[in-house]
Formats: C-alpha cells, sequence, structure tokens
C-alpha cells in the first residue's frame, strides 16, 4: 500500500513544487518556444526573400596582336556590363566608334574595365584604336546588342 501511496502522491508533490516555481518555470518554457520557433522560421522566411539578381554582367576579353577573343560579344538591350580587357602582348586599343567607346590597354599590362549599357539594338565592329603592326587592320570584332527580354 505503501508503494501506491507514494506514487498516488507523487504527482501532488510534483504539482505542489511546481506551483512556488510555476511562473518562472512556464516563462522560461515560453522563451524557449519562442526563440526555438524563431530560430526555425528565420531560414525559411530568409530562403522565401526575393534574393536580387545582380544585374551586372563581367565580360573577359583579351586582346593580342590581330586578334580579339571573344570574336563576338552578345549582350542584350539596356543590360549593363563591364568589359574587362587585357592585352596579352603590346599595346592595344578596343574601340567601338558608333558607340563611342575607346580604351587603350597597356602592354602585356593590367586589365581595363570598360563599362557598357547599350542603348541601341544593332551589330558594331570593334577595332583596335592603337597602331599593333602589319596586321593592325584586320584586328577586328563584333558587338552584337540584342532586344531585351
Amino acid at each position: 500500500m505503501r508503494a501506491l501511496w507514494v506514487v498516488a502522491r507523487a504527482p501532488a508533490l510534483h504539482t505542489a513544487y511546481m506551483t512556488g516555481h510555476a511562473r518562472a518555470s512556464t516563462l522560461l518554457k515560453k522563451a524557449a518556444g519562442v526563440t526555438g520557433a524563431l530560430l526555425l522560421t528565420i531560414p525559411f522566411v530568409g530562403a522565401q526573400a526575393p534574393v536580387p539578381a545582380d544585374p551586372t554582367r563581367y565580360i573577359d576579353v583579351k586582346l593580342s596582336r590581330y586578334a580579339f577573343s571573344p570574336e563576338r560579344i552578345e549582350v542584350r538591350l539596356g543590360e549593363h556590363v563591364w568589359l574587362n580587357v587585357v592585352s596579352v602582348d603590346g599595346a592595344h586599343g578596343f574601340q567601338v566608334k558608333e558607340l563611342g567607346m575607346n580604351a587603350l590597354t597597356p602592354a602585356r599590362g593590367r586589365t581595363v574595365r570598360v563599362e557598357l549599357t547599350p542603348k541601341a539594338v544593332g551589330t558594331f565592329q570593334i577595332t583596335c584604336s592603337e597602331y599593333c603592326g602589319s596586321g593592325h587592320s584586320r584586328m577586328k570584332a563584333w558587338l552584337i546588342v540584342t532586344p531585351g527580354t
């Protein structure tokens, strides 16, 4: 019988013990529940928020004796583009006359950044504006601007 009394009395003792600490214990449990809920929801809220796409595109352009690489650069109308232009040998120029663009690149030098946001659709010739030798006049590439989507 004694065992039954202890078992029957244990919840009552527990309840009596809890009433003195009920407020503190309940507040801690609620705080832990809220904190846990916040910790669980923050990654989901972050995942649902739209991530702004970087509208800027970067294109590497290499200039060498009598050649551009790539020979065709395609961009969309209104697209913000940075051209990272570098010469692998002598001094060269990167010119698009129709767009008023002209950048000189030092011999085996640093990268020159050229900003481009085309405002007209079309195919534009890229030429070397710095005399680089006997094949200078053959040094051509194309900038193709397509309608934006």
